[in-house]
């Protein structure tokens, strides 16, 4: 059987390397790219599609961020910087103290490779004491 350059997405490692690859071939705007460019887009859309499904309907965003940082061993400091956010906003979103809006949600659905809509669910603050 022939070796095929693109595969299914199976790993993050994976994913990662198509990301790479894909916005190398954007980056050259060069129209012999298209086909490469369509096919790693769906594969990377469809590991999109198949990591969310492991995230189940009825976690709130605050409950999809905590499992989120945890699971990629992500310290709050850590995500902050990434995101290019202020600690305090993290920490409050945690504590339910503030609403993910709509800049943030689209900022962490870019680093963990998720729909920003997961983010955007309607979900209750607590009260201030």
């Amino acid at each position: 059987m022939k070796n095929l350059k693109y595969t299914v997405v199976r790993d993050q490692s994976q994913y990662d390397a198509y990301c790479g690859i894909l916005e190398e071939l954007v980056l050259t705007s060069e129209s012999k790219n298209i086909e490469e460019v369509d096919l790693l887009s769906l594969l990377i859309y469809d590991y999109n599609e198949r990591k969310m499904e492991n995230y189940p309907l009825e976690f709130t965003p605050v409950e999809l961020l905590k499992n989120l940082i945890s699971e990629n061993q992500l310290t709050q400091l850590e995500l902050s910087k990434r995101l290019k956010v202020s600690p305090q906003l993290i920490s409050d979103v945690l504590k339910m103290r503030r609403e993910i809006s709509k800049k943030l949600a689209y900022k962490l659905a870019d680093e963990f490779c998720i729909k920003y809509a997961a983010f955007l669910k309607p979900y209750t603050l607590k009260k201030a004491s």
